[in-house]
């Protein structure tokens, strides 16, 4: 009796490993939740009941959906506080591409179901069933069939996911083909589950530089530690003062690509004082907590922040900022002011340009999900927006590099095919030059600040690719500040 319990099991055990892996290899290869193989610890564990199955097929499903452009649980929080949070068109990008996640759900959920009410007990010949039976059974395969049909899924991945399983890639795929799961699965062939393999495989590859992970975070202690904004600024009675805060700043853990990036700013000043440091960036509030972080530098109610007015909230926390008051206080942003009720800052700074107040004075968008300015139109008219010569204090919130996104110029900065960090991902080449664009940009205004003059140049946090992806970039944001010798 206890021999044939014990068949049974494995029978439904290896009967759920196999459906588990066939269909999260058609569908969500990619994603992070699921990158599954027959060597793989999430699939020997999720196998062991079928409740535990349902369970983290629905959990890692909404994961996958959460992590895919490094959205959280924090992000939906905004969002259910104010539904004008939200990018709509974004949101709705997120779930077109990813229908397979919702595929993988409906179709696993329903075979496992299927053959749990049959006891397993089913039979290969058609006729044998009846004919509500063969309806639904041609129904459901129909379905399957159909949903290979979209934009994100295609008979053509499928063939580059065997190929890179089977190892049967040809020069023609290499050469003519913009293969994107070559990397990720040639490479690894029956080892698909990257949440181990290329973590290890990565770590040792950059041991040699900055930490990345939440393990490894605390090392940043051992390195130059930063000093809170205000008081570095608060050193000198500068006149203008520039803060730039750079969305998803590509701080890649190749140093070559790093360099590159920090030499096309300081290229041609050479009569720049610059001082460099790193700090720990906010892993549940993302760019509203940067912003309330520079505000405050100390430790404040984010749900507090995001709520009240923000000339309220500055005066009541004691913010540094709120001394500043005898600048003339200017804020732009590339996007809308509704974005994060971002229309609050009009009550404490002076001045607030959006995207609709940017357009009215001619600066051009770029096309990309999130529709709004150019972010080098903003830097390169800077002069537009101080009408005091002295005497400014100027926050610039960019948004180009949000992911996904889109390239601003045609500039091409490096051959991403030869270089193995950037040929790994297509957005990585896209935002790094990108970057090179606006740090061109950059450069250029450097050189026309005055000698008492102060610009500060820091990140949200590191591009919000998911965690696998994100290995490839510093777990820290590098600040510097450039004044004039």
């Amino acid at each position: 009796m206890m021999k044939k319990k014990l068949v049974f099991n494995l029978k439904l055990y290896f009967f759920r490993i196999l459906i588990i892996n066939f269909l999260s290899f058609i569908y969500l290869s990619e994603t992070y939740a699921f990158d599954f193989g027959f060597i793989s610890i999430q699939s020997f564990i999720y196998s062991i009941s079928i409740y535990l199955v349902y369970f983290i097929i629905f959990f890692e499903s909404i994961s996958a959906l959460l992590n895919e452009y490094g959205l959280d649980l924090n992000f939906y929080k905004l969002v259910l506080h104010n539904f004008n949070n939200l990018n709509y068109e974004y949101m709705g990008h997120i779930l077109y591409q990813n229908v397979n996640i919702i595929y993988f759900l409906f179709f696993s959920t329903g075979v496992l179901f299927f053959l749990e009410k049959k006891k397993y007990n089913f039979s290969l010949k058609f006729n044998l069933y009846s004919k509500k039976q063969k309806f639904f059974f041609v129904s459901f395969l129909i379905i399957f069939l159909l949903s290979t049909f979209n934009t994100g899924f295609s008979h053509q991945i499928i063939v580059e996911r065997v190929k890179g399983l089977t190892n049967t890639w040809t020069e023609k795929d290499l050469i003519f083909n913009k293969v994107k799961y070559y990397n990720q699965l040639v490479k690894n062939n029956i080892f698909r589950n990257d949440n181990w393999y290329n973590n290890i495989k990565f770590s040792l590859i950059y041991s040699g530089t900055m930490p990345s992970g939440d393990r490894r975070i605390h090392l940043i202690d051992n390195v130059k530690n930063f000093q809170n904004f205000g008081k570095i600024i608060n050193q000198k009675n500068y006149n203008n003062i520039y803060i730039i805060i750079n969305e998803s700043y590509p701080n890649f853990r190749d140093q070559n690509l790093k360099n590159n990036l920090y030499q096309k700013i300081v290229s041609n000043n050479s009569d720049l004082r610059i001082q460099k440091f790193k700090r720990k960036w906010n892993r549940s509030v993302t760019t509203q907590g940067t912003e309330m972080e520079f505000f405050c530098n100390k430790e404040v109610d984010f749900n507090k922040f995001i709520k009240e007015d923000l000339k309220l909230f500055l005066k009541k926390n004691d913010c540094w900022i709120n001394k500043k008051k005898n600048k003339n206080l200017i804020y732009i942003h590339s996007y809308n002011d509704t974005f994060f009720n971002r229309s609050r800052y009009k009550d404490f700074f002076k001045k607030t340009y959006f995207k609709q107040d940017l357009i009215k004075m001619g600066l051009k968008k770029c096309d990309q999900k999130f529709d709004g300015i150019c972010d080098h139109e903003v830097i390169n008219n800077m002069n537009k927006f101080v009408d005091e010569k002295n005497n400014n204090f100027v926050i610039f919130l960019t948004l180009n590099n949000h992911i996904p996104a889109e390239p601003i110029t045609n500039k091409k900065y490096v051959d991403c095919n030869s270089n193995s960090t950037l040929n790994m991902n297509e957005q990585f080449c896209t935002i790094y030059n990108n970057q090179m664009f606006f740090n061109e940009n950059l450069s250029n205004f450097l050189r026309t600040m005055k000698k008492n003059d102060l610009l500060v140049f820091f990140s949200d946090t590191p591009p919000m690719f998911n965690k696998r992806i994100r290995i490839h970039f510093e777990d820290t944001i590098d600040i510097y500040f450039f004044s004039k010798k």
